[in-house]
């Protein structure tokens, strides 16, 4: 009897559980807690960690351009087990320290073996802190986040459109009843497109994971009689209003410009709605069909001209025969009474 539910599972079985999980709890659909969901969760990246490292898919020896296309896509094994575990709520600070400080360190993994196939930009590994990069003034800092949330937003964007192409171009390769094929190019642009997502947004949650654990090491140096007479000292009425004043005023804030940002950032011109392989698809399809059109009236000519023929012979032969009919009167011949001269 297997000891987890992933034991004994390929490499993809189990990076598919793995990448349902992640969307799960990305998505919010159901929330994480410390219990047996998160180590079922945390069972299954650890293997599917494990066997990655087994199989050797990566190696300090390599670069990019020396990936497989197909295996692309375990390099983000480590972030996204720090994702989950960035998402699991806990009661006790001191298991929600530690949970935080093992996700960084999955973060920094991931991160470093980006840099070490040469993923990482100039930017990102300053942001990063990777190979002896000083720390960054807040200024740099929040110049760096502004243009990581441009790219964010540019690649998510160049995710939908490919997506989208691929779902008209396999629409159109069933409807012509063609051989599907893979497009070897943009399912490494897309891989790599997914990657540097996820760069990113490690770097911002190493950052604000860090500050977490910062606070939390603060709350636990101090005192316990200190710390319980401070919870026991509720804040005052007026206070509270004011909180949660200023609580409503910042959402309805944020729905604003929520709605401002959808509204500049709409294009400008109508964008394609089908590319250049889909049209040439299409046209091929019209093409056969005004193919078989013309090969059908073809045939209903030819068959329509034979049989105009035929009818054209029918007639002169009876036309003769009345000829004949005419100049032979019926029983004009040889008689008794009229001798043969």
């Amino acid at each position: 009897m297997p000891d987890s539910p992933a034991e004994g599972l390929s490499l993809p079985s189990l990076y598919r559980q793995a990448r349902h999980l992640h969307e799960q709890a990305m998505s919010g659909t159901s929330e994480a807690k410390v219990g047996d969901p998160v180590q079922v969760a945390n069972t299954i990246m650890l293997q599917c960690q494990a066997l990655v490292d087994q199989l050797g898919l990566f190696s300090s020896n390599e670069d990019a351009e020396d990936l497989a296309t197909a295996d692309l896509k375990y390099m983000l094994v480590p972030a996204m087990h720090g994702d989950i575990l960035a998402q699991t709520s806990a009661r006790d600070p001191e298991v929600r320290r530690h949970t935080l400080q093992t996700a960084i360190k999955l973060y920094s993994r991931f991160l470093s073996m980006c840099n070490q196939y040469g993923l990482l930009s100039q930017d990102a590994k300053a942001a990063a802190q990777l190979d002896g990069q000083q720390s960054l003034d807040q200024t740099t800092r929040r110049l760096q986040k502004v243009q990581r949330f441009k790219r964010e937003r540019d690649i998510k964007a160049k995710l939908g459109a490919m997506q989208m192409k691929k779902m008209r171009m396999v629409q159109l390769q069933d409807e012509a009843d063609l051989p599907q094929e893979q497009d070897e190019e943009s399912e490494r642009e897309v891989g790599l497109l997914h990657i540097e997502l996820e760069v990113m947004k490690a770097i911002e949650q190493v950052h604000m994971l860090q500050q977490e654990v910062n606070l939390l090491e603060h709350a636990a140096s101090i005192p316990l009689d200190q710390r319980q007479t401070q919870i026991a000292r509720p804040p005052p009425p007026y206070v509270m209003q004011q909180l949660l004043g200023a609580a409503a005023n910042l959402q309805t804030q944020q729905t604003q410009r929520q709605r401002l940002q959808a509204q500049v950032f709409r294009p400008t011109v109508a964008l394609p709605t089908v590319s250049v392989e889909q049209q040439g698809l299409v046209e091929m399809q019209k093409m056969q069909q005004a193919q078989r059109r013309e090969a059908t009236a073809a045939a209903s000519k030819s068959k329509d001209q034979d049989s105009e023929d035929h009818s054209d012979a029918q007639v002169d032969k009876q036309r003769q025969m009345d000829d004949w009919k005419d100049d032979n009167p019926c029983g004009w011949g040889n008689s008794k009474l009229r001798p043969t001269a």
